[in-house]
């Protein structure tokens, strides 16, 4: 691209490297914290100019521990994660049948692992009661995606999952619809216990979005969920938590920190039976790895875990080779799922002609729709967002050293087409 791409932003997050000091550094592309990105390992302070406010930024400075949990010295009480009843619809079908559904009808789902149930093609298979068909009906969801037709039974039943689909595919409802189900088939929280499902997000942006969706589904069964993620206030997410919620949406780096805080008091992973990672390989491409493994590992050892991911490089898999257990595999598209839709054109500059070329190119491209340039430093994108705004072009900036609502005006500015270029990190 004209603009230097690169996947990270020392000034935009700070999740890469060994973070062995239990979580004090937070991801700022997720906390939103200022210049100055911290150094890896325990000796880094640093980070976070904006985003947590003067309770976190003390917490921090006390350089709370999140230690390892002994499982063997915890009594967990029991639960149920085998939820799932099969319809008739789906118990008629034969295995020729349902092998003709994964091929044809859902374009092409592929299963590894054994005893997968039956995908199903209509919600009314999946189970659900009357209040979330309800809900699915009033959002206008038709019938289930293929990742949602496969993903669903299988999580319902117990099962430990990964699940390969691209973004956009409705990989969140696959798996909020089976924790929605998973939560209300517990005891309800209480002020001071911790969530029952866990869904670990990469950005704030991304949290944000999948907590608005799980309170949709959550709210009519009286059930409550939180979310927690850096660049904005921490008292009213401590508040939340504090109260109890059922479901805890989080980014790592603002999830350690919490846990971390009053030697635990704010929250807690005792009553975590369901834990969702979302976007994988997005969490381990900003460097999140080390904490995503530390959050994961002081859950209960007999959780229910899924994941889902648009590729599975080999990182991700070990990963899941470390977190679930007899998990099965689905696969809608390909391992490796980059949209074929998508033309690749690569210009290698000097950084001293990217600008010019950038013009050229947008006086190309402008009018046919929207333009994303990615740049590696919120200075980059400052500056060359004024370049291009004095060139005549609609523009906006849209970094971690950004205030949370001006990101937020940013990204709805470009999506709206009021602003036709967004220059980000």
């Amino acid at each position: 691209p004209p603009a230097a791409a690169a996947a990270d932003d020392d000034n935009d997050h700070e999740g890469g490297g060994d973070h062995d000091d239990g979580g004090a550094l937070s991801d700022s592309a997720d906390d939103g914290g200022g210049g100055g990105g911290a150094a890896a390992g325990t000796g880094g302070g640093g980070g976070g100019g904006g985003g947590g406010g003067g309770y976190l930024a003390r917490a921090r400075k006390k350089r709370p521990t999140y230690a390892a949990v002994d499982h063997g010295a915890v009594a967990y009480p029991p639960f149920r994660k085998a939820l799932y009843v099969v319809n008739p619809a789906v118990a008629a079908l034969s295995p020729a049948d349902v092998a003709r559904l994964r091929r044809v009808t859902l374009g092409g789902i592929r299963i590894r692992g054994r005893g997968c149930p039956a995908p199903i093609t209509a919600w009314a298979h999946a189970g659900v009661s009357s209040a979330t068909a309800g809900v699915l009906a009033k959002a206008g969801y038709g019938s289930p995606t293929p990742v949602q037709a496969q993903a669903i039974p299988a999580v319902m039943a117990g099962r430990d999952l990964i699940a390969v689909a691209r973004t956009g595919s409705g990989k969140t409802l696959a798996y909020l619809l089976p924790a929605v189900r998973h939560v209300g088939a517990q005891p309800p929280v209480a002020a001071g216990d911790g969530p029952i499902a866990l869904v670990i997000a990469p950005t704030r942006e991304l949290a944000v979005q999948i907590a608005a969706e799980a309170r949709r589904f959550l709210r009519p069964l009286g059930r409550r969920a939180a979310v927690a993620y850096g660049g904005s206030g921490v008292r009213s997410q401590i508040g939340d938590l504090k109260r109890g919620a059922d479901l805890v949406v989080a980014t790592p780096g603002r999830l350690i920190d919490l846990l971390a805080m009053n030697g635990g008091r704010i929250t807690n992973l005792r009553r975590v039976t369901y834990v969702v990672l979302d976007e994988a390989d997005r969490m381990f491409d900003m460097g999140f790895e080390p904490q995503v493994s530390r959050v994961v590992d002081n859950v209960r050892p007999d959780r229910q875990t899924v994941m889902f991911s648009a590729t599975f490089p080999p990182r991700v898999e070990a990963l899941a080779r470390h977190i679930l257990t007899s998990p099965l595999e689905v696969v809608v598209g390909g391992h490796s799922v980059a949209s074929a839709a998508i033309e690749q054109f690569v210009e290698l500059r000097a950084d001293d002609t990217k600008l010019r070329r950038l013009l050229q190119l947008l006086g190309l491209w402008y009018d046919r729709g929207s333009t994303l340039v990615f740049v590696d430093r919120q200075e980059a994108a400052d500056r060359i967002a004024a370049a291009l705004g004095r060139s005549g072009y609609t523009v906006n900036a849209l970094h971690g050293g950004m205030e949370q609502a001006a990101r937020d005006e940013a990204l709805g500015r470009f999506r709206a087409g009021r602003v036709k270029v967004l220059v980000a990190t």
